[in-house]
């Protein structure tokens, strides 16, 4: 148990517990990850001060309780989150985990069911937009930039999270790939190569010339003109895409719905569009499983697939004929 640890007694306060978790998962769990579960526990850490209940441990039906309010105000998916949380800080205290409790079970459906409709999904960037706002990308120093990184994130199916820790030591020589070392899916850092086009590599080009970056951050932010030695954040990146798309002349419904993930999610749908098979779309975008992929490509254009279900029935009658011939 947490308690046991030479550094904190049966008397710790939250905060100390809290902390000793976060010491010993440095190195362990990507920073992200740890953020998120930071900020989920000290939600729920106060959620029980408030009522005056014990947090580590904590009773099923608190956690049940916690459930049942919390999905009046939050989406199923944040609510979700948190009970990993809970059953994560459980884990590394070494003590049973409430959360495999019937009372958590029960109010994890009630959640669900009060909230049954599915979260919107981001949309899209496909190879139609993404020309529309590439285009639109002036030729200046942000302006490259913003072609390069819109252009890669299409190509590599990347995170925004991904773009952003892109490096330039990560490109091949002749900016033709570039190497995906760690992902959500990839905790561990197995990595992946991503293939870049001639016209994404021609852009990556044009702003590692203009930016003279060697080495260190390949999409940086700029302050007054200057280029920062910082990269960029996710929520920079998403305000560039929509910054791109307005530029684009995108109606207002499109820019609004464009995110940090449309380029993944746009790469996504053309490849499954244009007949890649599943297995070719899994490994091109770091995928484990086909359910999550599913989620993804299940808003692509039904008119496109069956535009090329025909094409191909076309193709194959023609050729019928031209044998009984």
């Amino acid at each position: 148990m947490l308690s046991k640890q030479p550094s904190c007694n049966l008397d710790c306060e939250p905060a100390s517990e809290l902390q000793i978790i976060f010491q010993r998962c440095e190195g362990a769990y990507s920073e992200n990850t740890l953020r998120g579960y930071r900020s989920d526990l000290m939600q729920f850490q106060a959620w029980c001060e408030e009522r005056e209940l014990e947090w580590l441990p904590a009773a099923p039906l608190s956690i049940a309780n916690f459930i049942d309010e919390q999905i009046k105000v939050k989406a199923i998916a944040t609510i979700k989150h948190r009970v990993d949380a809970i059953k994560f800080a459980h884990r590394m205290a070494d003590l049973p985990s409430p959360t495999d409790n019937s009372a958590v079970y029960l109010a994890l459906r009630r959640a669900r069911r009060a909230k049954s409709g599915r979260p919107a999904q981001a949309l899209g960037l496909t190879s139609e937009l993404l020309r529309k706002m590439v285009a639109a990308c002036p030729d200046s120093l942000s302006g490259r930039r913003d072609a390069a990184l819109i252009s890669a994130g299409y190509d590599s199916l990347c995170r925004s999270s991904e773009l952003a820790a892109m490096r330039a030591e990560h490109l091949s020589d002749n900016c033709s790939r570039i190497h995906i070392p760690h992902s959500k899916a990839d905790p561990f850092g197995a990595g992946r190569m991503a293939y870049l086009s001639a016209a994404t590599t021609e852009h990556v080009l044009g702003w590692l010339d203009a930016s003279e970056i060697t080495e260190g951050p390949l999409f940086r932010g700029l302050h007054t003109r200057q280029l920062s030695g910082q990269p960029l954040n996710t929520s920079s990146i998403r305000r560039l895409i929509k910054g791109a798309a307005k530029r684009a002349e995108l109606d207002a419904g499109a820019v609004q719905s464009l995110s940090g993930h449309s380029m993944r999610v746009g790469a996504a749908q053309d490849m499954m569009v244009a007949g890649i098979d599943t297995l070719g779309i899994m490994q091109a975008g770091g995928w484990k499983t086909y359910s999550v992929l599913a989620r993804y490509v299940e808003n692509a254009s039904s008119e496109k697939m069956h535009q090329r279900r025909w094409k191909r029935l076309d193709a194959i009658q023609q050729e019928q004929m031209s044998l009984s011939s």
